[in-house]
């Protein structure tokens, strides 16, 4: 049981599910979507309904089963040691990649008011410093991390609803039109390019259910923090992203580092940019303390179960992992020098679409994990439906992505088989004793 110390409520729980979506995801969305062209909106078709059925299959299986890990635990408890090791290592290191794409874009608005960061060595630096700073906030502990969180929500959210709402006045068709469909696709094919990286949008469904150990009353909370933080990611991400592409022409939005400043510099000037921007960077870097706090609660959980370094699971007085904080911070730093990029987006969606691909075996090894649940009574047998179209769902998006992240995925996937055995050596987890023993 946790701490008091440690524990937060609906309201922060919900805040978590959602300003872990709507992070760095909605500030750097409309740019990659003007790559394919307004087409890109019927996306949108496909990736709310995904979300929602997501949300409400950890929804139903945080209730059911509210432990510590989400994904992870799931799948080790329904599928065994080793799919619970690759679930959570991917899903771990998904994570790892996720927070160095939300420092990057922190980066990318900070640019906009010191146009120096623009260079790819200033920006790495800034980007490292936004990581460390993350770490040492998590490092207070959960509930500094979640209020900080809710905080930066709330100041996030509101000019971006604001953009979403008021943006519309400023909305124009013919803009919006002749940004149709720049890259000559049809709307199948416009879906299938921009689902993976819509996909990335709503990473973080599941963080109610990952953070169980800190959540209050998570046979309840858990459930309703999932539904009611999808729900206010969905419609403002949709709201606000449209409206943008309404308000800036493609050729210009293509190529922006800060297409919400942007926008607000055409709809009110200077001063709304500056806003715009300053609100950014406030709500993006609450996101980053979000996604690192459930880096930190997925190792801590997979450590104290003798499947990650026994390092990972060491504590300090207040059951804070200040140790793998640490870790973590220092092989995200070296990862940001590895993937210097000359622009801010590019680095972005590079990094987007391999955190989104790490992701969907985590998220698949879950849906199939509830079959044990099912077994054993705990859960309804028509989850078993919702399991069955999460799975499919998640590889379609794999079937749709392309390219070098895949690659990367894929070998990352396969590489868990030895790093299983590897991790093992380092844990405090004692062997099982064969047979012949």
């Amino acid at each position: 049981m946790s701490s008091g110390t440690r524990q937060i409520g609906l309201f922060s729980a919900t805040m978590l599910v959602a300003g872990n979506m709507i992070g760095a995801g909605i500030f750097m969305m409309p740019t990659i979507m003007a790559s394919i062209g307004g087409i890109a909106v019927f996306g949108w078709l496909v990736t709310v309904p995904g979300a929602f059925i997501m949300g409400y299959l950890f929804a139903r299986l945080g209730t059911a089963r509210p432990k510590a890990g989400g994904p992870y635990a799931y799948a080790r408890e329904g599928l065994g040691d080793f799919a619970g090791f690759q679930c959570t290592l991917l899903y771990w290191f998904s994570n790892v990649i996720a927070n160095i794409a939300i420092a990057t874009s922190i980066t990318g608005y900070l640019s906009v008011l010191f146009p120096a960061l623009r260079n790819p060595y200033f920006g790495a630096l800034t980007t490292i410093g936004a990581i460390w700073l993350s770490a040492g906030i998590n490092i207070i502990g959960p509930r500094l991390v979640t209020r900080f969180e809710t905080l930066t929500t709330l100041l996030g959210v509101g000019p971006i609803a604001a953009v979403g709402i008021a943006g519309w006045a400023f909305f124009d068709p013919a803009v919006f039109r002749a940004g149709w469909d720049t890259a000559g696709l049809n709307v199948p094919s416009a879906i299938g390019s921009a689902v993976s990286i819509m996909f990335w949008a709503f990473m973080g469904v599941e963080s109610a259910s990952v953070a169980a150990a800190v959540v209050k009353d998570p046979e309840r909370n858990i459930a309703r923090a999932t539904m009611l933080g999808v729900t206010i990611a969905a419609v403002v991400y949709v709201l606000a992203t449209t409206a943008i592409m309404g308000i800036i022409p493609n050729d210009e939005l293509r190529h922006s580092s800060a297409p919400f400043a942007d926008a607000a510099m055409r709809a009110v000037g200077p001063v709304g940019s500056l806003l715009i921007t300053l609100c950014a960077i406030v709500k993006a870097a609450g996101c980053l303390g979000g996604w690192t706090l459930i880096n930190a609660e997925t190792a801590l959980a997979t450590a104290k179960d003798g499947l990650f370094p026994a390092l990972f699971a060491r504590t300090d007085a207040r059951g804070v992992p200040v140790r793998g904080q640490i870790i973590v911070a220092a092989i995200m730093s070296v990862i940001v020098f590895l993937t210097l990029s000359p622009s801010a987006e590019e680095a972005f969606m590079v990094l987007a679409d391999i955190s989104v691909l790490l992701v969907l075996t985590p998220y698949i090894f879950a849906a199939v994990s509830v079959s044990y649940y099912v077994q054993r009574k705990m859960v309804e047998r028509s989850l078993v439906w919702v399991g069955l179209i999460t799975i499919a769902y998640c590889l379609a998006v794999i079937v749709a992505s392309a390219g070098t992240a895949v690659a990367i995925s894929m070998a990352l996937g396969l590489a868990t088989a030895p790093l299983f055995r590897a991790f093992l050596a380092f844990s405090e987890r004692r062997p099982e004793r064969s047979p012949a023993d």
